[in-house]
């Protein structure tokens, strides 16, 4: 792999997983509103907004049309009674979690089918688990996994991959962004570099092997 398109790398997972891919000199395309820290091209995107999305993805059809994989990993949480859901953190987290993915997927599809290249779409266990308060963050992601689904039917006669990554909770910001509170137990939770290096390995597997799906549990020791 030489290059690879990804939200969500300027924290937490994301940011793990692209500092792997720099470490064996694979270019990050980051579409992010905030720079990463690392070495990358970074294109600020607003994944809230469509035309933000599409002047992304027609950047990278000028400028780097060559890429092995695009690694949809942005994602916002949300903790919500059934009977408190707002309409607007409703539609971010559809918007971040859901359409953004799908959308930037529409838009660079001719270009995945050329280049023969890779989706990844992080999901999350909590669409197993049916967990109190997240009713909307697990709406939200599990339609990305019906998009995997649909990826992995219509592009089974060529030699793109999809494959659907659900990790458990890691010791990250994720929630932390959310409401501020900092985890009592962190080296209870996964370490994102642990997770992030399964992705890759995964993506770096022979494109005889589709790993159509993949979950990673957090184990309570």
């Amino acid at each position: 792999m030489k290059r690879i398109i990804i939200t969500g790398a300027s924290d937490g997972l994301g940011k793990e997983f692209a500092k792997l891919c720099v470490a064996e000199q694979i270019e990050i395309v980051s579409l992010s509103r905030s720079k990463p820290d690392y070495p990358c091209v970074h294109i600020p995107t607003d994944l809230t907004k469509d035309t933000s999305i599409a002047a992304a993805a027609n950047l990278i059809k000028q400028k780097y049309a060559a890429f092995d994989a695009l690694v949809n990993c942005a994602g916002v949480f949300s903790e919500q009674a059934a009977d408190e859901i707002t309409y607007d953190e409703l539609e971010v987290s559809m918007k971040v979690n859901s359409l953004a993915p799908i959308f930037l997927t529409s838009q660079l599809f001719d270009l995945i089918k050329k280049n023969e290249a890779d989706i990844l779409n992080v999901g999350t266990t909590a669409i197993f688990k049916g967990y109190t308060n997240q009713c909307t963050y697990s709406s939200s992601k599990w339609a990305i996994r019906g998009t995997s689904l649909s990826l992995q039917a219509e592009l089974a006669k060529t030699k793109c991959r999809v494959i659907h990554f659900n990790p458990g909770g890691m010791n990250t910001k994720f929630y932390d962004k959310y409401n501020g509170d900092k985890r009592a137990d962190p080296k209870n939770w996964m370490n994102p570099l642990d997770v992030a290096a399964v992705m890759l390995y995964t993506l770096k597997l022979p494109k005889q092997l589709e790993v159509s799906e993949i979950t990673i549990n957090r184990k309570s020791l």
